[in-house]
């Protein structure tokens, strides 16, 4: 009879999320996280009006006090994905981009700053970082601070970003190549398998219409297994009407894209802000906002590309959750995420 009540009440349970949360800022927002493959987090966010930093070298059970990595003189801000970016190559050179500005007429009085992109490096584990360099090089053609930053092993650098420079409407992609551990900047350009000496065509990738007909304030992701053999990407999307955010994702074996699914396995609630990561079993997993508990008890869930089960990552008592980033630390997956006011972060197979 005790065993029989016991599994009923494990049916019924509500969904559960790991017992605890490393919190690793108060009055921080717009996190970021980056990983190695020894096992150590890395991760950069606003907090005070500045970009700082802290980090985890014991597969994210502690880290380290937030430091400094980029002075903004307390006038760093951001919100919808408008924040610092984290990445570490095979040497564990640190490297954090964020949209800044120094310009004193651009911060006195403007509601709306127009802000560059500066990038700072370090080379002692966080210790000390160097001097904003600004990487867009035509300034103040990068308003919208909409960016991306990825390292490979061999130090060589990659940014992207929103564009204005050559054009009355719209925007185009910026991209430039950072090598010698940020002391080369290289030239701006507008995919590129040849070193960015040409670009690829655009090629669409959801099979369903998005219905999306202006700026969603959500970026879509990419992911790539660690053979190279997969892709996954995400995105958000309202094929299902008008305001009704659903994210998607779909995933890609021998260049070709299967049909995309919905990420969430609930009914009720929306999703947005996705990020993807693929953990040491080439496995994709993707995290995102989700409402099913109510719009102001947003939580973060994930799921996995092989049982699609989503589990709830965030626990009710943390606040509005939201801007989740994946990591995989050597086969340790890990999530940051803002937690109401301050930045969080969990372990997913610790």
């Amino acid at each position: 009879m005790l065993l029989r009540l016991l599994i009923v009440l494990a049916l019924v349970a509500p969904e559960s999320a790991p017992k605890e949360a490393t919190l690793i800022a108060s009055g921080a927002n717009q996190p970021h996280l980056a990983a190695a493959e020894d096992g150590s987090f890395y991760a950069a966010f606003i907090k005070d009006g500045n970009i700082e930093f802290s980090c985890s070298t014991d597969k994210g059970k502690t880290w380290s006090a937030p430091v400094i990595a980029m002075d903004a003189k307390g006038k760093a801000s951001g919100g919808m994905q408008r924040g610092p970016r984290i990445a570490v190559d095979g040497k564990k050179t640190i490297y954090i981009t964020a949209p800044m500005t120094f310009d004193e007429t651009e911060l006195s009085g403007k509601k709306y700053p127009v802000r560059d992109l500066f990038l700072s490096v370090s080379t002692d584990g966080g210790k000390t970082f160097s001097k904003p360099t600004q990487i867009n090089d035509v300034p103040k053609k990068a308003p919208e601070s909409l960016h991306w930053l990825a390292a490979a092993p061999n130090g060589d650098v990659f940014a992207v970003w929103l564009d204005l420079r050559g054009r009355d409407k719209g925007q185009d992609l910026g991209y430039v190549k950072i090598s010698e551990q940020g002391k080369k900047i290289g030239k701006n350009g507008g995919i590129s398998t040849n070193g960015g000496a040409s670009f690829s065509k655009v090629s669409r990738i959801n099979q369903g219409e998005t219905k999306i007909d202006s700026c969603p304030m959500d970026a879509p992701q990419v992911a790539v297994s660690r053979d190279g053999t997969k892709i996954a990407t995400a995105w958000m999307d309202f094929r299902s009407g008008s305001n009704a955010r659903h994210v998607q994702w779909t995933l890609s074996s021998g260049g070709k894209f299967g049909p995309e699914l919905s990420a969430s396995d609930e009914a009720k609630g929306t999703q947005g802000h996705p990020s993807l990561v693929f953990d040491s079993e080439s496995t994709a997993w993707c995290a995102w906002e989700d409402t099913r508990r109510g719009i102001n008890a947003q939580a973060i869930f994930a799921a996995d590309s092989k049982t699609k089960k989503n589990v709830a990552i965030s626990a009710e008592n943390e606040g509005k959750c939201g801007y989740p980033t994946l990591a995989n630390a050597g086969g340790t997956l890990g999530v940051i995420y803002e937690a109401g006011s301050s930045v969080a972060f969990r372990l997913i197979n610790p």
